[in-house]
Formats: C-alpha cells, sequence, structure tokens
C-alpha cells in the first residue's frame, strides 16, 4: 500500500511542477501582450502629433515601406485589440491552472496526511 501511495504522491508533485511550469508561461505571455499593447498606445499617440503630410514608413521585414499615417494608425488599433483580446484569453487561462493547483495542492496535502 505504501508504494501506492508513493507513487500517487510523486505523480501528483509532477503535476503540480507542470501546471506552476504553465502558469508562468501564461503571466509572461500577457506581459508580452501588454507591453506590445502599450507600445502601440504611444505609437498612435506620436502619429497623431504629425500632420497627415508627413511621410510615415512601416517596417516589413527589414526593410521600411512608404505608409499613410490612418493606415499605421489603423492596424495599430487592430493589434491593441488582438492584444486585449490575448489577455483576455490567458486570463481564463490562468484562472483555470490556478484552480487546478489548488486543487493538486489540495490532493497532495491529503497525501502526506495519510502517511
Amino acid at each position: 500500500m505504501e508504494i501506492l501511495d508513493k507513487q500517487a504522491f510523486l505523480e501528483t508533485r509532477e503535476k503540480l511542477f507542470t501546471l506552476s511550469r504553465s502558469l508562468n508561461i501564461i503571466k509572461q505571455r500577457i506581459q508580452i501582450s501588454e507591453t506590445d499593447r502599450k507600445k502601440c498606445l504611444v505609437t498612435i499617440k506620436e502619429l497623431n502629433l504629425l500632420t497627415p503630410e508627413t511621410k510615415t514608413y512601416k517596417a516589413v521585414g527589414k526593410m521600411f515601406v512608404i505608409s499613410p499615417i490612418e493606415t499605421l494608425k489603423t492596424e495599430l488599433e487592430q493589434q491593441i485589440e488582438k492584444d486585449e483580446e490575448d489577455v483576455k484569453g490567458l486570463i481564463n487561462q490562468s484562472k483555470y491552472i490556478d484552480a487546478q493547483i489548488t486543487d493538486t495542492e489540495r490532493s497532495l496535502n491529503e497525501l502526506v496526511r495519510k502517511k
């Protein structure tokens, strides 16, 4: 009986480590999306200061292509919306994984108390 408890303990502990790693990855992705969103907001703010006749360039790979200010603003606004949706989805994932971590920790504590 003790061997089964030990095996269950090891499996539960491994699951906890895996879930913790997943949660950390999701938190990093949220931070990256938030940073990208903030960069887009700052860029839009700076573009609003320019006159409509100002030549603006868009990075495409290793080169830059002339692009109208309105097109750049539209693309940046779309990127902001995408980042916000990504963050919402990632927050939902993190809540789910957080709940799994709580359940796994509870199971681990029960196994420890059993011994």
